[in-house]
């Protein structure tokens, strides 16, 4: 299946579109083959693999725009899903934030992207992943229940304008994840671990499985604490979700047309002096590489934020439009389906001066977060989270884990109270790199 000709169809819909009375089109199609392993119990639920094949056409005529899809790559269907995009973009209201759509540019190939181990791996082997995943948590403490999986998917993707625009992709992904849920009487110790990866070999099973045991192993004996304003300390895999929460919020049409919590900061500070965060989809071998963006912009490193001051929006050409700039090559599409937005590829933020050691030693009383998501009301800003797993810091140790807590605020107050940011960090993907960072005064509840 792997061979599926998605050349011929998507370049008959461009020569039947180029007959047409139409301003702009661009044309994509894409095949994809997704092996799913899933881990339920002590063992693997179920275990399945899945082809899909589609064409997209997109029209626009007279700042309307026109989307249609279809799963069929025959020749009528193809003819069909033209019509329908010339005809509903005839119909559209004109958009006048529409511009045009990106013309052709070079760019140096970003290497690395396809792993031929995944293109031809089997479901049994999936599986065998997903096993020595468990294996491993197994020899550092038996009977535990889990949940988690494995996933495995290679695609090829084909775009062609009408600008000249003509761009090939492929890629592939694995990702790994594991829970273990042990118990002692009432008390109970559950954590997670994972990792994902264009390249099979990066993805180690055992160490997956290994550290979520003794993560979880780690959680017996949390503790309650009092409500208050203490300090967070996020580790990386915490920090993780409040960085890319901003960088989600810096892209696309929501941020140009005032829609975001952080549509007003532009050219504003928003944290210290050595906040420093840079967007890189050309990195070797990265999670979100891509030699070209999803409208065939090429990619190129982007400083967001610089001395704790955000440079710049995340761009495809639409947003771009809105503000009369050039698009940052941040379109993303999503698949066949005509649509097109826009998001950060490698988020990297820079290290800072401290070690994680001396941060902890430093805090008089506060909380080592080790697993929360910091994902805001993507308008408002506002957040509530609980604190999965977090340990309570005392005269700079670390004590006993904490239960039943949660943080809440603004998104925006965390990035102005970040007190310091570790020399050491976490790389995912082999292309986002998150630190540490320390954050006054946060908002918890707790008993």
């Amino acid at each position: 299946m792997s061979g599926v000709d998605i050349f011929t169809p998507v370049e008959k819909a461009a020569r039947l579109l180029s007959k047409l009375d139409v301003d702009f089109y661009d044309v994509f199609a894409s095949f994809s083959r997704t092996l799913s392993i899933s881990i339920l119990g002590r063992g693997i639920r179920e275990a399945y693999s899945r082809v899909d094949v589609g064409i997209g056409v997109r029209v626009f005529k007279n700042k309307g725009m026109g989307v249609a899809f279809s799963q069929s790559l025959e020749d009528t269907d193809v003819e069909a899903t033209v019509k329908k995009a010339v005809g509903f973009a005839r119909a559209a209201q004109p958009d006048p934030y529409f511009k045009g759509i990106p013309g052709p540019s070079k760019a140096p190939e970003v290497s690395g992207l396809c792993d031929s181990a995944i293109v031809h791996l089997t479901l049994e082997e999936a599986g065998g992943f997903s096993k020595e995943m468990i294996d491993a948590a197994e020899r550092v403490r038996g009977g535990a229940t889990f949940f988690g999986g494995f996933g495995a998917s290679h695609a090829r993707g084909y775009l062609v304008a009408s600008t000249g625009v003509a761009v090939e992709v492929e890629k592939t992904l694995a990702s790994a994840y594991i829970q273990p849920i042990y118990r002692e009487g009432g008390d109970v110790g559950s954590s997670y671990e994972f990792d994902y990866a264009v390249s099979l070999s990066e993805i180690d099973p055992h160490w997956i499985g290994r550290q979520a045991a003794e993560k979880a192993i780690a959680q017996f004996g949390s503790r309650r604490i009092e409500s208050g304003f203490l300090p967070l300390i996020l580790l990386p895999e915490a920090s993780a979700s409040l960085f890319s929460s901003l960088l989600s919020a810096l892209s696309g049409e929501a941020a140009a047309k005032g829609r975001t919590f952080a549509s007003n900061t532009l050219g504003k500070q928003i944290g210290p002096e050595d906040l420093e965060v840079l967007d890189d989809g050309t990195i070797p071998g990265a999670i979100a590489s891509s030699t070209y963006d999803g409208e065939g912009v090429p990619k190129k490193p982007l400083r967001v934020v610089e001395k704790g001051r955000v440079l710049s929006f995340l761009h495809n050409s639409y947003s771009a439009g809105i503000m009369n700039v050039k698009s940052t090559g941040h379109a993303i599409r999503g698949g066949y389906s005509g649509n097109v937005g826009a998001g950060p590829s490698n988020i990297r933020v820079k290290p800072g001066d401290s070690a994680l050691d001396e941060i902890i030693s430093e805090t008089k009383r506060g909380i080592l977060v080790q697993n929360a998501s910091f994902s805001p009301n993507m308008v408002s800003g506002e957040f509530s989270t609980t604190i999965d797993e977090g340990f309570l810091v005392e005269d700079g140790v670390k004590k006993h884990p904490v239960k039943n807590l949660m943080a809440g605020g603004h998104i925006l107050d965390l990035f102005k109270n970040i007190e310091m940011i570790s020399k050491e960090g976490r790389t995912f993907g082999k292309g986002h790199f998150f630190p540490a960072v320390k954050i006054k005064d946060v908002k918890l509840s707790g008993k």
